[in-house]
């Protein structure tokens, strides 16, 4: 960017001297007129668009050698309109209302690209370059043998410092789910997959102790959701109970922990410990490797890790990678989907590398006309499914304990239907570590 700017800076400071007058008179900072009085009027014309078609065919020559074809064909359809964005040049926007729409867009295709792709120029903001994340990355980037794991712990907890803490269901969602960025200044790195420990300020009723540590699966890539690697992100449902007798929720038996976080605002200083566990970590060695991603609710936090790292964020692993990743997720209704924008933005960026499937429990119905749960809408696709573990995809569950059930009962009927030993198909996904669960 900072060549291609100095060079077009270059081209128009030597191009300049088509628009100097032979005379100028009452000349002003802010008001720069073009005065051609010595000449006729068609020879004004004639003149002006033959330098500046000599600037637009050397700017949008830099700008296509500098990546800059999008940003010039843009140009070419606006500029019509380039009479009222100069506005301010007085004497070149009466000239430039004078000439022909083809003439505008010859002549000015060039200049625009260069706003576009290099408005510093014109003091506008510049696209800038993209900024790899790669300074977090191990040597090979997908060395897991230096892992960080329980760097900070119960009795030296590392404290940070909420950034915000948003609402991110709808209205009509059961229970309220919050997405919280915790800056940790860069010292508390770890990995996708991971989880960090938080322990709630205050003291347990019963007995006047510290509250105890609660784990919580990160729901941002080891960068950040800023991808500065200096903060990540928890999604946390608040946990309530509804009283029967009371005909309410009973405020003595709230999740001390997630109603802590929830509650939180920008600058709440958090107690942490962790990072803990490798169980939930993607295998990148093999940049092949099929992902099928299961979850029901906040179990949605790991994978949104995985997935802002191979689609979202400019990593080793995500230029790197060529299999499938598939998400499945649970939830009671539409209200309740989690990150669903983010999901839909990379489906539609990489519809040959994601795969996103929804369990809606309350507006759906599986095959035999009950509720869809998420063991139904993965056995729609249970064929495939074995296919791709067979040949070495790695399968991940994360959320509710209670999803395991059933999802194993269906596995099972799907095994034996192939004429598959159960346990020893599941025993062999799990000797080859293509089984990851983490249920809570």
């Amino acid at each position: 960017m900072v060549k291609f700017i100095t060079a077009i800076s270059t081209l128009l400071i030597v191009s300049a001297s088509a628009f100097t007058p032979q005379t100028v008179q009452h000349a002003r900072v802010n008001n720069v007129a073009l005065s051609m009085t010595n000449e006729k009027p068609i020879s004004k014309r004639k003149r002006a668009l033959k330098h500046l078609g000599k600037v637009a065919g050397a700017v949008a020559s830099a700008a296509l050698m500098t990546g800059g074809a999008n940003p010039a064909f843009a140009a070419a359809q606006k500029a019509k309109d380039a009479a009222e964005v100069v506005e301010g040049t007085n004497s070149i926007v009466s000239l430039l209302k004078t000439l022909d729409t083809k003439s505008i867009v010859a002549a000015t295709a060039g200049a625009y690209a260069a706003v576009f792709v290099g408005g510093e120029i014109f003091g506008g903001d510049a696209e800038k370059e993209v900024v790899k994340q790669d300074f977090l990355e191990a040597d090979p980037y997908w060395d897991q043998s230096n892992v960080p794991v329980n760097v900070y712990k119960n009795k030296a907890p590392f404290t940070g410092k909420v950034v915000s803490t948003k609402r991110i269901v709808g209205p009509k969602a059961t229970g309220e789910t919050c997405h919280i960025v915790i800056d940790h200044e860069g010292d508390f790195p770890y990995w996708e997959g991971q989880s960090w420990g938080v322990i709630p300020p205050g003291v347990r009723e019963k007995d006047g102790k510290p509250h105890s540590v609660r784990l919580y699966s990160i729901a941002s890539s080891r960068y950040g959701d800023d991808m500065s690697g200096k903060t990540g992100s928890l999604c946390v449902r608040r946990a309530t109970y509804w009283c029967p007798e009371m005909k309410a929720e009973d405020p003595a038996k709230k999740g001390v922990c997630s109603n802590f976080l929830c509650d939180t605002k920008a600058g709440d200083e958090v107690q942490m410990t962790g990072p803990a566990g490798k169980v939930m970590l993607m295998p990148e060695e093999d940049p092949k490797t099929d992902l099928i991603m299961v979850a029901t609710g906040t179990g949605i936090a790991p994978y949104r890790g995985f997935i802002r790292r191979l689609f979202t964020e400019k990593t080793p692993a995500g230029e790197a990678y060529e299999g499938t990743a598939w998400l499945f997720l649970g939830v009671a209704n539409s209200d309740a989907l989690l990150y669903d924008d983010e999901w839909q933005e990379v489906k539609k960026n990489y519809p040959d590398n994601f795969r996103l499937d929804y369990a809606l429990s309350r507006e759906q119905e599986n095959k035999k006309g009950g509720k869809m749960y998420i063991q139904d809408k993965v056995e729609e696709y249970a064929d495939e499914i074995f296919t791709k573990l067979d040949n070495g995809a790695h399968i991940y569950f994360c959320g509710l304990k209670g999803m395991m059930p059933g999802i194993q009962d269906m596995l099972k009927g799907v095994a034996e239907s192939k004429g598959l030993d159960y346990d020893e198909w599941l025993k062999g996904l799990k000797k080859s570590k293509q089984w990851h669960v983490e249920v809570y």
